[in-house]
């Protein structure tokens, strides 16, 4: 107990002394020693309070809308370009411009414009997203106001229906050309062979189409009937539930892969394209109702479709409900107006019991003068007899 007020007493005296020499030594440095205080808390309010974002004041608000304006261009020394205007939220406004290296028709550039659009639109975070172009066929495509014949216009319909599901809310609207001039000017920059100067444009060059650097089953929806089938013939995958693996094994073997397409093999046919949900939907229209369609029945649009090229595995079910809910064929189709009658059933207990006979004929004259054939065939076991006869006489 003595000695621990000792030894304090004894440190007391280094401890200043120590802190002297200190204060001698940083004297000449105009350092001065401030002892440290506990942080109180207004302090710490004040830090939070100062560095924290208000929900009306973050940027990722999902509920503020994001405007692209998106326009293509065609030199006349053969240069294409795109032109994207960003406008956020905050009132900011970016400039892009992507100089496309293939050829491409003024759609296909139009497409490429509206794709850029997306690809900017998921790369800055919005959710919310309007797009305008001047475009009247691919606004009126994407808007299903315009059907997509070609193979391509279909592909990039398909890359743009894909790529907006990314977003919670998106529209296309189509604008007129003097409200979208910005763009234009922007889309000119970019198809010009010249050098631009102008260091606010962002240029991105391009050397091949965007349907061309997204394979095809990677727009597929997930759910889709093929995507197990083609997950086992590119990668080898397969569900963990056995049964489930061995029932998709077997039926990928009448399947294959050409060109990043699924096809359906046969013996008899030539191979058949597989189409999803949607795809089916549209060609079962068009040969029902379309220009050429005649409202046929079920087993006839089922042989038309792979007569076509075409499969997927509803095939039947799906045609039956198109007739069922087609408006036209319930109210001029034919009916079957014959009263109804049971069945009668023909009984026979052993071989020989009972007979049917009909007389076929005439036919043209034959050796012995005969013209008419008598067949007899037993309902047991369907044992045909036939005769050649001259005449038919009531005996």
């Amino acid at each position: 107990m003595t000695d621990q007020p000792i030894r304090k007493s004894m440190n007391k005296p280094e401890a200043s002394g120590r802190m002297v020499q200190w204060a001698v030594e940083l004297n000449q440095f105009d350092i001065e020693y401030h002892p440290r205080t506990a942080i109180k808390a207004q302090a710490l309010v004040d830090f939070i309070a100062e560095f924290t974002l208000l929900e009306d004041d973050s940027p990722d608000d999902e509920t503020k809308l994001w405007t692209i304006q998106t326009d293509g261009s065609l030199a006349k020394k053969g240069g294409r370009g795109v032109g994207v205007i960003i406008n956020t939220p905050n009132g900011e406004k970016l400039i892009y411009g992507v100089q496309l290296k293939f050829p491409a028709t003024n759609n296909e550039v139009e497409y490429e414009g509206i794709l850029t659009g997306l690809r900017l639109g998921k790369a800055l975070g919005a959710k919310n997203l309007l797009i305008q172009s001047d475009s009247k066929l691919a606004i009126g495509q994407i808007r299903e106001e315009y059907e997509a014949k070609e193979e391509t216009m279909q592909k990039y319909l398909k890359l743009t229906k894909h790529l907006a599901r990314e977003f919670d809310k998106l529209e296309f609207v189509r604008i007129p050309r003097d409200q979208n001039m910005a763009a234009d000017e922007i889309a000119k920059m970019a198809s010009s062979e010249e050098k631009q100067t102008n260091v606010e444009l962002l240029m991105e060059i391009k050397k091949h189409p965007r349907i061309k650097e997204v394979p095809t089953f990677a727009i597929q929806s997930v759910n889709s009937w093929m995507a197990p089938i083609v997950s086992f013939l590119q990668d080898g995958h397969l569900p963990h539930d056995a049964l489930e693996a061995k029932r998709i094994k077997t039926k990928a073997a009448r399947f294959t892969i050409l060109n990043d397409t699924l096809y359906k093999r046969g013996f008899s046919m030539p191979y058949l394209k597989c189409v999803d949900e949607e795809e089916a939907k549209y060609i079962l229209r068009e040969i029902h109702e379309g220009i050429c369609g005649d409202h046929a029945g079920p087993r006839s649009m089922v042989s038309k479709v792979i007569l076509t090229g075409y499969f997927w595995p509803t095939m039947q079910v799906d045609a039956v409900e198109l007739v069922k809910r087609c408006d036209k064929c319930q109210r001029f189709g034919n009916v079957q107006r014959l009263p109804a009658e049971k069945l009668t059933t023909i009984t026979s207990p052993w071989p020989f019991a009972q007979w049917g006979i009909d007389i076929v004929g005439p036919f043209p004259l034959g050796k012995g003068q005969v013209r008419f054939l008598l067949v007899v065939i037993d309902y047991f076991t369907k044992w045909v007899k036939e005769e050649a006869i001259g005449t038919i006489t009531e005996a």
